[in-house]
């Protein structure tokens, strides 16, 4: 089983190889975030974990309403940088925040090589698992 840490050190990893990606946070399908690196303080975390809850089902119901498979990613380009937003399992996501220079092939290649990583830790039983210690955790601080 992954623990919570080890999925920090995974997303805090991946923001130090891929070039010009600041953050990355895992949300569970409820939107409360699951991990996100080190460098990302934690409210501005929980705060990305809505948006990527919220993106994650405006997109899927687009999907639904236009009779759509369900929605794998999303790329946004915003001014001064992109968001990904890739879907994982039972409603998770990954969502990456990456500057302007970027390679937009070489990030969503990486984040797909992350998602078979970590996709395990975020099937809803894993993330019950990851609750608890987080729980158990924050009583031991």
């Amino acid at each position: 089983m992954t623990s919570s840490s080890h999925l920090d050190f995974l997303l805090t990893d991946f923001v130090g190889r891929v070039p010009h990606v600041a953050h990355v946070i895992a949300v569970a399908a409820d939107g409360l975030l699951i991990a996100s690196n080190d460098t990302l303080p934690r409210d501005e975390a929980d705060r990305l974990a809505a948006i990527a809850s919220g993106l994650t089902s405006l997109l899927a119901g687009a999907a639904r309403s236009l009779q759509a498979d369900p929605v794998i990613s999303n790329l946004t380009e915003m001014n001064g940088g992109y968001m990904f937003s890739m879907s994982v399992s039972s409603g998770a996501s990954i969502l990456a925040l990456a500057g302007l220079h970027c390679d937009i092939g070489q990030v969503g290649h990486e984040l797909a090589n992350l998602i078979n990583q970590v996709g395990p830790a975020l099937t809803p039983a894993a993330r019950e698992v990851l609750r608890a210690q987080a729980r158990a955790s924050q009583l031991t601080r």
